[in-house]
């Protein structure tokens, strides 16, 4: 009887264990591709499509590269990865690199990538993961890969997030190893012990896993500072979101979180980080990174740069007299001029009636010449303003300095001195008219 006993349970404990490797590894291989998968379609909802495509390597510098660039950095950051990525889809079958934030040998806008089935499906609109891995000069992967849709419906660009092939094979071949030595055992030390041993082995399963708790912990604080800047008060309910026992399925409840926040985020980020709603310029958040940038630059020894300031002339008068409306007229007449004469992006709109421009690598009469060119446009308009109701003098006033080598050791000495240059032709345009008083 005790043989037969024992002869039963070691072939329920053989067929179980075989199962149990059977199923683990498949359990844990759509697990790991659907996490894949979260991540690059999370990636994918923050960027902008009609951006995207746009995109060129000369673009690198412009705001909307580097906007695309920070996504992808804070994704590669806060959940840890080594390599995601955009892609253009070139017709043919064939694909190259748009961004990538990698800082070590990063893809070149414009290299080819290595095709895959899985990433055809992607350019086609379907989110996707390779099934197996392949092989370029960067490693073996395998890769999720999920499409950006423009706002006309169509895909205007891949995102693509890579995974080591032998992390993940190592994850399925320790699985394997530990679910197979732990059967092994159970067989050896009979009834009592193969249920003990089967306990352990669960323990030893969620201690493998320890690995999606941690990148669960960094999308819940990406997914929380999202939040604190997107100003979204959706109740963040813990209890819900870890209910499962399964830490995939914990991670999953954080991450459909995590594209909620996104979802309220995206549609304020542009105006909230970097643009200036009225103008279209950058605004004070967007030149606080650009003074941070140029006073790296200074730091290094690597900077060259001039800076003017423009302030608009008689604008609190109109305000006060003709209303917000025609201020705001003022506003975007003088910052439509400034566009067309300063020739660089990096113009900011800093106060109500105030813009800064930075220019880099120019030659010092740069400035000069945006001068000329802003008081040949006020001259064509007649240096006056008019809403077909009301007329008031359209004037700005203006003023240049340079960065100097060994002298300045930061870029807020440079903006002092451009800002007395500025406020020395506003005192001359006031004396002009003298019966408008400056704010």
């Amino acid at each position: 009887m005790i043989i037969l006993l024992a002869a039963i349970l070691f072939s329920v404990n053989a067929f179980l264990g075989i199962l149990l490797m059977i199923q683990s590894k498949y359990t844990l291989q759509v697990q790991m591709r659907k996490r894949m998968l979260d991540i690059s379609n999370s990636a994918a909802a923050l960027i902008d499509g009609d951006v995207l495509e746009k995109l060129q390597k000369e673009d690198e510098n412009t705001e909307p590269y580097q906007h695309a660039l920070d996504i992808l950095r804070a994704f590669q950051e806060q959940v840890e990865l080594r390599y995601i990525y955009g892609i253009r889809d070139m017709g043919n079958k064939t694909f190259t690199f748009t961004i990538d934030p990698t800082v070590e040998d990063p893809g070149e806008f414009g290299e080819p990538i290595m095709y895959t089935d899985a990433l055809y499906e992607a350019s086609l609109g379907t989110p996707s993961v390779d099934k197996e891995p392949y092989q370029d000069k960067w490693g073996r992967f395998y890769s999720a890969y999920s499409p950006v849709f423009n706002s006309a419906g169509n895909v205007a660009g891949i995102i693509a997030v890579d995974i080591d092939a032998g992390w993940y094979e190592g994850q399925l071949r320790n699985h394997f190893c530990l679910i197979l030595i732990a059967c092994v055992v159970s067989l050896l030390a009979g009834g009592f012990i193969v249920f003990l041993l089967m306990e352990r082995l669960r323990k030893r399963f969620r201690f493998l896993n320890s690995e999606m708790n941690r990148l669960t912990g960094d999308v819940e604080e990406l997914a929380t500072e999202l939040r604190l800047v997107s100003g979204y008060a959706q109740e963040y309910d813990e209890a819900a979101l870890t209910k499962s026992d399964d830490e995939f399925g914990v991670l999953e409840g954080k991450l459909k979180f995590l594209r909620e926040e996104l979802k309220h985020y995206i549609s304020e980020a542009h105006l909230m980080a970097y643009i200036d709603s009225l103008t279209g310029l950058g605004n004070r958040n967007a030149y606080t990174e650009a003074i941070k940038r140029m006073d790296e630059k200074i730091a290094n020894g690597t900077a060259d740069f001039s800076v003017a300031v423009f302030d608009i002339n008689g604008l609190k008068q109109a305000n006060d007299k003709y209303g917000h409306e025609f201020g705001d007229l003022m506003i975007t007449t003088i910052s439509d001029i400034l566009k067309a004469s300063v020739d660089t992006s990096r113009i900011y709109r800093i106060g109500g009636d105030e813009f800064v421009a930075i220019l880099e690598n120019n030659e010092s009469n740069a400035f000069e010449k945006a001068f000329d060119s802003i008081n040949q446009k006020l001259e064509e308009k007649g240096n006056m303003l008019s809403d077909g109701e009301n007329t008031t003098p359209l004037a700005v006033s203006k003023g240049a300095a340079s960065f100097i080598n060994g002298t300045d050791t930061e870029i807020k000495t440079v903006f002092h001195r451009a800002d007395e240059a500025m406020y020395a032709d506003k005192a001359a345009w006031y004396s002009k008219n003298y019966d408008r008083r400056r704010r």
